[in-house]
């Protein structure tokens, strides 16, 4: 996966996520969302990826750690002033659209929720 950052001051963690995950850019990936702002990890990330051949699983908590979240997750982050930010894991690296990739997430920070995601195989005809 390539690290993609989000456009600066902009509320686009969930759409630059899912640009680094299909390989498409950021403006892509908001207008077949119909989003150009915040997103949803339920209504608008998952289903997005359900929608682009990708099978997915939501797992929600209140004490998630970073060592439980398997590769290949959106990780949605929460931070004392309620505000989310989504994040990438895989290959055991973290890539934070905002920054980079980043080694650890600050003791103040909670995990909320995390979405595995991976790609459908396509149906393949056998002939024999």
């Amino acid at each position: 996966m390539n690290f993609i950052t989000q456009p600066y001051r902009s509320m686009q963690c969930g759409q630059t996520c899912l640009a680094m995950i299909t390989g498409k850019n950021v403006d892509e990936i908001c207008e077949e969302l119909g989003k150009h702002w915040s997103t949803s990890i339920d209504t608008d990330l998952m289903s997005y990826l359900n929608r682009s051949q990708y099978q997915t699983r939501l797992v929600k908590g209140s004490c998630i750690t970073l060592e439980e979240i398997p590769n290949n997750s959106i990780i949605r982050l929460c931070y004392p002033s309620e505000s989310g930010h989504f994040i990438v894991k895989t290959k055991g690296k973290y890539y934070d659209p905002s920054v980079g990739i980043i080694e650890e997430i600050k003791a103040h920070v909670k995990i909320t929720h995390y979405l595995t995601f991976e790609e459908k195989l396509k149906n393949k005809k056998t002939t024999q």
